[in-house]
């Protein structure tokens, strides 16, 4: 299997309620094995809220 496939099914297991993170992170994130999934883990434990999808009025 391809690296980046298993990250992405990974990816997608850790944001299912954000496909395009996912995606993002996988093909265009730090390799998953070096930084990308502690970058993830510490996304799903923060306890602040992450807007992943802001409104295009943002700068």
């Amino acid at each position: 299997m391809d690296t980046w496939l298993a990250d992405m099914g990974a990816y997608f297991e850790a944001f299912p309620d954000a496909p395009a993170l996912a995606v993002d992170m996988a093909l265009y994130g730090p390799p998953a094995d070096l930084a990308g999934y502690g970058l993830a883990r510490s996304m799903i434990r923060t306890p602040e809220q992450i807007d992943l999808y802001p409104s295009s009025e943002m700068g």
